[in-house]
């Protein structure tokens, strides 16, 4: 797929209606709106107030931008240590969020950010700098759903030869994806405006915005910001880009090999949908996909039938798929694999220790292992069923020709769904 700066902006814009971005908003509405009501509600110049919100609203935007870029860019010495170090920063990032609500709802004001000023000497309201900061904040609290088209960025960002255009066009998405949040920021505007009462009850409004961007900052902290996304989960803009089967095959990043055998500091346990234990050394002697994935997450639902053809399509030669379900709640994860008559086996990653471990930030995400237990490729985003089979008979050989079938574990069938 040939990725220009226009399609780029087109999938941020698009990504904005999903259900994982739009957790994000309240938040940030309540953050621009609470900084800034006397504004807000200024009857007198309305004709500046679009202007206002736009001004208030760029520094959260290149914030978040700037966090984003620096995820996507796997290939860079940056982008490789915050991923690395991705769990902590999201719980310091919860906990900033909740000390900015509470500075915002008067319980706890702290003078350095109450003496923020302009150049004139008067007080500055929003304050810039807090906007930058929360911008940034956010930015680490959410899970991006990655379809085919950042998927194909993010490939670009993940190799040293391409790494210069593909942090281009993650500015471009970032771009896109921050255009509305600057329109909803001057929408809010005008809003507020046509109610002249609501002056009467600022304080009011302060408390409650300062108490909901607590409650944002706490499920960040606890990894739950996705409560919100799965009550969203019938929203999917991006789908509109994901679903243009004619395009070439995204080509995966390229993964950085294990240095063990038997899958090394890869190896996890985890209990499937149904009780049974689910632990990927015991598939050693297969090649196996380990796919990262959320009900939730508009490109793991249609990646989903494509890893159940090519499961089916390959599994007499040795090709097992263990899909880690991430912030799903249980009831959801099996409602899914039965629409979806998922016979692969399905475990619920439920503190998300394993996806911090393969410094999993976007979903979905896959890791292909070749039979001793090494990473042949690893997927960010959406991968088409095209690229995925051609990996696959590299390490397998293609279906057609016949070739002894490899020596795996011996796994037990799930009742919803089966271990290859």
């Amino acid at each position: 797929m040939d990725i220009g700066l226009g399609i780029a902006v087109l999938a941020g814009f698009l990504s904005f209606v999903s259900p994982c971005v739009l957790p994000i908003v309240p938040g940030y509405l309540t953050f621009i709106t609470g900084m800034s009501f006397d504004e807000l509600t200024d009857q007198q110049h309305r004709s500046r107030l679009v202007t206002s919100a736009i001004v208030k609203s760029l520094p959260f935007v290149l914030g978040f931008s700037l966090v984003f870029i620096a995820l996507g860019a796997s290939a860079s010495a940056v982008g490789t240590l915050v991923r690395a170090n991705l769990g902590i920063l999201k719980k310091i990032a919860g906990l900033g969020i909740v000390i900015l609500g509470l500075h915002l709802a008067g319980f706890l004001p702290i003078p350095a950010l109450l003496r923020e000023r302009r150049l004139s000497g008067e007080p500055a309201a929003p304050g810039m700098g807090r906007a930058f900061i929360a911008g940034i904040f956010f930015a680490f609290g959410w899970t991006p759903c990655v379809g085919p088209i950042l998927a194909g960025i993010l490939a670009l960002a993940a190799t040293a030869e391409t790494l210069s255009y593909g942090v281009l066009l993650l500015a471009a998405y970032s771009l896109g994806l921050g255009i509305p949040f600057i329109l909803s920021a001057a929408f809010l505007n005008g809003f507020l405006s046509l109610f002249s009462g609501i002056k009467g009850y600022l304080r009011q409004l302060e408390i409650g915005s300062g108490v909901l961007l607590v409650g944002v900052g706490l499920l960040i902290f606890t990894d739950n910001i996705s409560w919100i996304s799965q009550r969203l989960q019938f929203i999917n803009a991006e789908e509109l880009l994901t679903l243009d089967t004619t395009s070439p095959a995204v080509q995966p990043a390229d993964a950085a090999e294990s240095p063990h055998t038997a899958y090394g500091p890869y190896d996890f346990t985890l209990t499937s949908i149904d009780g049974e234990r689910v632990r990927l050394a015991d598939y050693q002697g297969k090649a196996v996909l380990v796919n990262f994935w959320a009900t939730w997450c508009g490109p793991c639902v249609i990646e989903t039938p494509a890893l159940v053809r090519v499961y089916n399509k390959y599994k007499d030669r040795g090709f097992s798929v263990i899909g880690v379900a991430l912030q799903s709640e249980e009831e959801n994860i099996k409602e899914f694999v039965k629409k979806y008559r998922v016979p692969y086996a399905i475990a619920s990653d439920t503190t998300s220790e394993v996806g911090l471990r393969y410094q999993v930030f976007a979903l979905p995400s896959s890791f292909l292992f070749t039979v001793d237990g090494k990473v042949k490729k690893a997927f960010m985003g959406y991968v088409e069923e095209e690229a995925l089979e051609h990996e696959l008979q590299a390490v397998i050989g293609s279906p057609t020709t016949p070739q002894e079938k490899p020596q795996g574990a011996s796994l037990p069938e799930s009742s919803l769904g089966k271990s290859g």
